[in-house]
């Protein structure tokens, strides 16, 4: 069957009737119905593409680059949804916080999660990485699944190629962890503390071993959630929100497992390293003013089961304050904690 030309005569874009296959010619914009696989396909300029009778993000064949590519979708539905990047490697799943009420604006993704029950390496470690050897969940090696991403479960996605301009580490109460909800992840009034950064460009996550992103462009600032602004910042020390400089995966002070990001530091018995930290300064190739999952020891007042500091020799020495509490120190030390993209 003859296609018929939109445009230029016998040029242009064309509209084929029905087809078992591709056709061997194509321009970019050119459409038709493959009656093998029941659907439309479209030429994008380098290869054929299904158009889907679906929403984005609803399977890997019709994946987003970002949860905000979702969002900007119109979108505003919470859950599971299937994430390619740059398609460098193949689509999985994560769950991505559409809500426009939550963190600001809808089209986080939850990268990394620790459950606040144990020690960060007693399960699967948890780190905001693009590396494969690094993903995993309580349940195993590998792309998490559905069943694996919730509160109660430590796990890491994959981050390889996915662009983000936004950064969140928040600690969440410990309440129905067997799944996401208002309890923990989703609560309307929002975190019990956080802090956040953000970027003016888009960036992705490094595949180094042990890395750190660039320093951030805006840091300390507020976040909302049901349309109000939350004031449970996180200060180093008292009433200083804009410490943060940047975060990654971190070998200790010498250079163990690699030496491409290290910390002040090597005396960590909860996590292994690489371990995942946020930090404020950078002196002599070497990270301090640390905040992690957990604490790096059991001692003293160290929680080496929730969000802490990180007392190896790169920590904040407990001097980190929670917005709101005045001068107690510690508050919310042990909670359950994720790290959001968006």
């Amino acid at each position: 069957m003859s296609p018929i030309y939109i445009g230029v005569a016998n040029g242009g874009r064309k509209i084929y009737g029905t087809a078992t296959s591709n056709p061997g010619s194509a321009t970019e914009g050119d459409i038709y119905w493959n009656s093998t696989d029941n659907v439309y396909k479209y030429y994008d300029g380098s290869a054929w593409q299904t158009v889907a009778n679906e929403a984005l993000g609803e399977s890997a064949g019709f994946a987003a680059s970002n949860a905000a590519q979702i969002y900007a979708t119109g979108n505003r539905t919470d859950g599971y949804y299937w994430i390619k990047g740059d398609g460098t490697r193949a689509a999985r799943l994560m769950y991505c916080i559409l809500n426009a009420n939550w963190g600001g604006g809808g089209g986080w993704m939850v990268v990394a999660n620790h459950d606040g029950q144990k020690e960060q390496h007693a399960g699967h470690q948890p780190r905001v990485t693009a590396r494969t050897d690094q993903i995993g969940s309580d349940d195993g090696s590998g792309n998490p699944g559905q069943a694996s991403m919730v509160p109660e479960k430590s796990f890491s996605v994959d981050m390889v190629g996915v662009p983000y301009t936004k950064f969140l580490h928040m600690a969440y109460p410990n309440s129905n962890m067997s799944s996401v909800s208002t309890s923990n992840w989703l609560r309307t009034s929002g975190p019990e503390a956080y802090y956040a950064g953000s970027f003016n460009s888009s960036q992705t996550i490094p595949t180094t071993t042990s890395y750190t992103t660039a320093n951030f462009n805006s840091v300390g600032f507020l976040l909302a959630w049901n349309g109000s602004n939350v004031a449970r910042r996180l200060a180093y020390p008292q009433n200083d929100y804009t410490w943060l400089q940047a975060f990654g995966n971190a070998s200790n002070n010498v250079g163990s497992p690699d030496s491409t990001f290290k910390l002040n530091g090597s005396n960590a018995s909860t996590a292994d390293y690489p371990v995942w930290v946020s930090y404020t300064s950078f002196s002599s190739n070497l990270a301090s003013g640390t905040f992690s999952f957990t604490d790096s020891t059991s001692s003293g007042t160290q929680s080496p089961t929730g969000w802490d500091d990180f007392q190896d020799g790169s920590g904040m020495g407990d001097q980190w304050r929670i917005e709101g509490s005045g001068a107690t120190v510690g508050v919310y030390r042990g909670n359950p904690s994720l790290v959001a993209l968006q």
